[in-house]
């Protein structure tokens, strides 16, 4: 499948983030020293994972169980209400860095892809809290790869040298078993929970209830319901607020590729990318978590 080709109709500018590695992490260009100095508040929720691993979903899930405004989040983008702290660039509306979300009214909603270790150490020191999600790495990498290419955002000149990257742990927020393996070993800490991508999104209602109760919200049954609904991934699929589709006024996209922001959020997708060597090496990988008690749903 050809990358980096565009659609002759999009006049959006070709911009993509730029890109640093701090401390052996790839990463977006951020204010990564001030954001580990933060100031942290008590009620603060950070939505941390590795890229394409539900993030999305348990952002709108968590920002209704935190609030019950549907309102507000049938009409403001996702990106303005649960900004995405690991990059700041002024060329896109949400990217604004540390000014806009020390802005934001309580509780504040952030999302991240950091590694624990990089994460505020207010945040690391049990104030505030973390929500964490880890996904079957050949779906996650899958997934991810379709994004960049759809983006203009690769670094690599094909699919196949992108999951190469991967494995060998120099792709954007990789090591991914180092990613997986910080948060796992922070689990029993009273301000961070685990959870498993594939849990949630076969299982709206329970993970809903199960969020609610680890931020010490009361849900009617009633409340529970309307919030599955909204999250289902049909509906977000089409809810300009979640589907990410206003990046393409701000940055050219590859509107050749066959994906976008939100696709059908199932399991197995890996088999359509992965060649066999491929999925033997990430089984390794999931194997090494595996050791440390983490259970990766792997088909």
């Amino acid at each position: 499948m050809a990358t980096g080709s565009k659609s002759e109709d999009n006049t959006a500018p070709h911009t993509a983030l730029v890109r640093k590695v701090y401390k052996g992490i790839q990463m977006f260009e951020n204010e990564i020293e001030e954001i580990q100095t933060m100031n942290i508040r008590d009620d603060d929720i950070f939505v941390c994972t590795f890229p394409r691993s539900g993030t999305t979903l348990l952002q709108e899930m968590v920002y209704l169980i935190a609030t019950l405004d549907f309102e507000k989040a049938n009409s403001e983008f996702l990106d303005a209400r649960f900004p995405f702290i690991d990059a700041k660039d002024d060329h896109f509306p949400f990217t604004k860095g540390l000014k806009y979300i020390n802005e934001l009214n309580s509780p504040r909603m952030i999302k991240s892809h950091f590694h624990y270790f990089l994460l505020p150490e207010q945040l690391r020191q049990g104030k505030g809290r973390i929500i964490y999600s880890v996904r079957n790495p050949k779906d996650a990498v899958t997934s991810l790869s379709k994004l960049f290419n759809w983006l203009n955002e690769f670094d690599a000149k094909s699919h196949n040298e992108f999951i190469e990257k991967f494995i060998d742990e120099t792709g954007y927020a990789c090591p991914w078993t180092r990613h997986v393996l910080e948060y796992w070993e922070r689990r029993n800490d009273g301000n961070v929970l685990f959870l498993r991508y594939e849990d949630f999104s076969e299982n709206r209602p329970a993970a809903i209830r199960r969020i609610a109760e680890f931020l010490g919200r009361k849900l009617t049954d009633d409340d529970v319901e309307r919030i599955s609904e909204h999250c289902s991934i049909e509906q977000m699929k089409n809810n300009k607020m979640t589907n990410f589709s206003y990046i393409t006024q701000y940055k050219e996209t590859n509107e050749d590729a066959p994906e976008r922001f939100i696709n059908k959020g199932k399991r197995g997708r890996w088999r359509e990318v992965l060649t066999e060597d491929q999925s033997r090496r990430i089984d390794q990988m999931i194997d090494e978590v595996g050791k440390a008690g983490v259970e990766i749903v792997r088909t």
